[in-house]
């Protein structure tokens, strides 16, 4: 009471007027923040905003390096493709110059060796009306050693126009045995549409070359015009025009290998738009994309550009006009980045870390008024009420502290006043009732029974108490204790005792177990089982049967099994009791009151007493009975384990 007249007396001395406590509990409210302003600042500033941080400005690099290293990679990918078409086209083009200095070893009194096909064209030097085998047979001498020049080549063709000789046609193929359609050949070549006033490399899109007898090869060709340079410069008589058909597996398989190794699409056209090759441009249906080949991409208005998701890196054009286009599907591409991902990820985690690691801080400072609010409510709870917490703070803690201590304080005088008076009257009531049935009068009252049973030579009704009176004993001692297997084993003879008191001798018991006086065992496991046993195998069969009980050692373990040859189980019911034992759940309650009970019960102890690998298992046969069998380990009546001598004994 001093106390709270010295606190009311301070109060009155810094109230300097009407209204004045109000203000200043505002006035706090204004300097401190409450709990809630200070967690969601602080994961804020600690957490929140380093993150979002940390990942704009991350996402924004990942994607401008990637980007960047994306474009070089497969820029540099695209000239290496150029250079490798140029590479090709070049092979080609020094084979077709072999025109001007082809030398067939004949003496024809030239004074020029680029003049050598000129002379066999036109039969220089002797009649070529009379001589056309001869020619034939040079310029075939002539075609196969350009297909030999390379293997890139497929067959050599000239066709040579002049006023001496006509229009004459040379065809020549190591891989087929004869040109069999002259009018297809000049068809897929143009010869009707040749410019022959082009002096460079001419370039024909891919073709068939179903023009000789061996069917089936694809090819492309490139033609070099042939003059006689004997002439004035820029004078020159056009002879004829050399035709070489390359293999195009060697251009499509080389942009080919590029497709599955990076870029999504590859387009090659030459110098005037035509393409030549289109590798996956409209997906998987590669006929879809050759019916691109030979089309004018310019005119036609299908030249690649980027768009959307795909990406368009060209290079070119390369020494023969030849351009090359990749088509790159950036959103494929960008999966890729599993780098800059990690990188990522490890910003966040430590974004993360520092957020925990505040929060902690946070917490810890938030809950150590909490735990020792906790610390005082367990005083309370063991009865000591003069607590007082301390008022260190002016937040929701603070508040909250002022409540307890006048929770306190109220139910010290409640306590006081009614419950404590109260309690004790209970108490004196139920020591009173506990006094009246105190387990000694019961078993006297017994003894007694028993006793006037003996005088009166009522032998029956004397086992029958006697029985009674030492189950009774032994039920309501402490479960705790150990005893030995053979007291076990007592109980449940004289629990078969009375029950075939009951029902006339119905149930046979059988025991096998050598060594029950010197084994340890718990109290109380085995008579619930044997009541398990009779309840619901033997009594549901026919009221009549027989339990076995075994009990034998194996190895550091004894294990007990007590078998019935009543109804069984069928699976589900098995099952059903399998998971009551491995659950946390007690017994279901049916007809017979709680079943399995007993048998969870003790389940429950020997797991406690010795591990989760000791306890009851169960088995049945729907019809032939039921085996529940205890293992726990072996321990002799002294309480400590047999040593290995022992063990090597028993075995």
């Amino acid at each position: 009471m001093g106390k709270e007249k010295r606190t009311r007396g301070r109060g009155n001395g810094r109230q300097s007027g009407p209204g004045a406590p109000g203000r200043s509990a505002e006035k706090r409210r204004h300097r401190t923040l409450s709990l809630y302003q200070r967690f969601a600042l602080t994961m804020i500033a600690a957490g929140i905003l380093p993150m979002l941080i940390v990942s704009i400005v991350l996402l924004s690099r990942m994607r401008s390096e990637f980007t960047e290293s994306l474009n070089d990679n497969y820029l540099s990918a695209a000239r290496y493709l150029s250079y490798r078409v140029d590479d090709v086209l070049e092979n080609v083009d020094t084979a077709s110059q072999y025109l001007y200095s082809y030398d067939d070893g004949t003496d024809r009194n030239s004074t020029a060796d680029y003049d050598t096909i000129r002379q066999i064209l036109s039969g220089e030097n002797y009649d070529y009306s009379e001589r056309k085998e001869e020619t034939a047979s040079a310029m075939t001498r002539f075609l196969s050693t350009l297909t030999d020049s390379t293997t890139d080549i497929f067959a050599a063709h000239f066709i040579c126009n002049s006023e001496e000789t006509g229009t004459r046609s040379f065809h020549y193929s190591p891989y087929s045995t004869y040109l069999e359609n002259e009018d297809l050949f000049r068809s897929e070549v143009g010869w009707s549409r040749l410019d022959r006033e082009d002096r460079k490399l001419i370039l024909i899109p891919p073709h068939s070359s179903d023009y000789f007898a061996t069917k089936g090869n694809r090819v492309f060709t490139v033609a070099r015009n042939y003059y006689d340079i004997r002439g004035a410069v820029g004078q020159e008589k056009y002879v004829g025009t050399l035709y070489l058909d390359v293999f195009y597996n060697r251009l499509s398989g080389m942009l080919q290998s590029m497709t599955q190794n990076g870029a999504d699409a590859i387009v090659m056209a030459d110098g005037n738009g035509v393409c030549y090759y289109a590798g996956n441009v409209s997906g998987p249906d590669q006929s879809t994309a050759d019916s691109l080949i030979g089309v004018n991409l310019s005119e036609t208005g299908q030249v690649p550009t980027s768009s959307g998701a795909v990406q368009v890196i060209s290079a070119g054009p390369g020494t023969y006009g030849c351009r090359i286009y990749l088509l790159v599907d950036t959103v494929s591409a960008f999966r890729q980045i599993s780098s800059l991902q990690l990188l990522a990820v490890a910003l966040l985690g430590i974004s993360i870390g520092i957020l925990i690691l505040a929060s902690t801080l946070f917490s810890r400072q938030l809950t150590r008024p909490i735990r020792r609010m906790m610390d005082s409510l367990a005083q309370i709870g063991q009865g000591n009420f003069d607590l007082s917490l301390p008022m260190e703070r002016n937040d929701e803690i603070g508040v909250l502290s002022e409540r307890f201590n006048e929770m306190s304080r109220e139910l010290k005088k409640y306590i006081n006043q009614s419950y404590l008076a109260r309690m004790r009257q209970t108490e004196a009531e139920l020591t009173a009732l506990r006094s009246q049935i105190y387990p000694h009068f019961l078993y006297n009252t017994l003894e007694i029974i028993r006793m006037t049973a003996v005088e009166n030579s009522d032998e029956p009704v004397a086992e029958m108490l006697e029985a009674l009176s030492e189950q009774i004993h032994y039920l309501i001692g402490p479960v705790g204790d150990k005893v030995p297997l053979s007291r076990e084993l007592d109980i449940v003879q004289k629990y078969i005792y009375l029950l075939n008191c009951r029902i006339h001798g119905k149930v046979t018991l059988e025991i096998n177990a050598p060594e029950a006086a010197r084994i340890e065992v718990p109290r109380l496991i085995l008579q619930p089982i044997a009541e398990n046993a009779y309840v619901h195998g033997i009594r549901p069969k026919n009221g009549s049967g027989i339990i076995h009980i075994d009990a034998l050692r194996q190895g550091d373990d004894c294990v007990i099994s007590v078998m019935d040859n009543g109804s069984g189980m069928d699976e589900a019911a098995l099952q059903g009791i399998r998971e009551l034992l491995a659950g946390n759940r007690p017994g279901i309650k049916n007809q017979d009151n709680w079943q399995s009970i007993g048998l969870k019960n003790v389940h429950d102890r020997i797991r406690y007493l010795y591990g989760d690998s000791y306890g009851v298992t169960v088995q049945s046969t729907p019809g032939i009975g039921t085996i529940v069998e205890v293992r726990l380990p072996f321990r002799t009546i002294s309480g400590g384990e047999e040593n290995h001598a022992d063990n090597d004994s028993g075995r």
